[in-house]
């Protein structure tokens, strides 16, 4: 008799992350109101003109009507049309380190800003176990970075995402 692996789920750390295209949904996302279905249009993603390092959409080729660079008020990412009520903040490592050390004061105001968005995320592209860590480019505490991961005060749960960036 084989013995089963008594993990159904393998460790998120030995996950691969391919660059492989995605392909979109096969069947369009349909809203309903009132009993009546609603085709929703693809969004175009607004990227901001200052993001540095901003993410790489080719691999979803299929799931937006295009990408448009533009300053925005607050935040990195937003959807057009909806500027004033979406915004996307994204910390790399090195960023958010910076972010809760020399410009606490400054991220802390940014999220009250975002805050008064009705749909915000604030996205950190690093491991938890990468936040938890020495950093060896600077001599910030850890403990004191690590704080942000128990998502910021007053934003909901599903506001906040720890993401690995491959």
């Amino acid at each position: 008799m084989k013995r089963r692996d008594p993990t159904l789920i393998k460790s998120p750390l030995t996950w691969h992350m391919a660059d492989a295209p995605i392909a979109p949904p096969s069947i369009p996302v349909l809203a309903e109101r009132g009993g009546t279905q609603l085709k929703a249009p693809r969004a175009t993603v607004v990227v901001d003109t200052r993001e540095q390092n901003p993410f790489d959409f080719a691999r979803f080729g299929g799931w937006f009507a295009g990408i448009e660079n533009k300053a925005l008020k607050l935040g990195d990412y937003s959807v057009a049309g909806l500027e004033d009520l979406c915004v996307v903040e994204r910390k790399d490592l090195p960023d958010l380190v910076h972010s809760l050390t020399v410009e606490r004061s400054v991220f802390v105001n940014r999220l009250k800003l975002m805050s008064g968005y009705p749909h915000r995320l604030l996205v950190i592209t690093t491991a938890l176990g990468q936040i938890k860590s020495p950093y060896p480019y600077s001599a910030a505490n850890p403990n004191r970075c690590v704080s942000v991961a128990g998502c910021p005060a007053g934003w909901p749960e599903s506001a906040f995402s720890l993401y690995r960036h491959a």
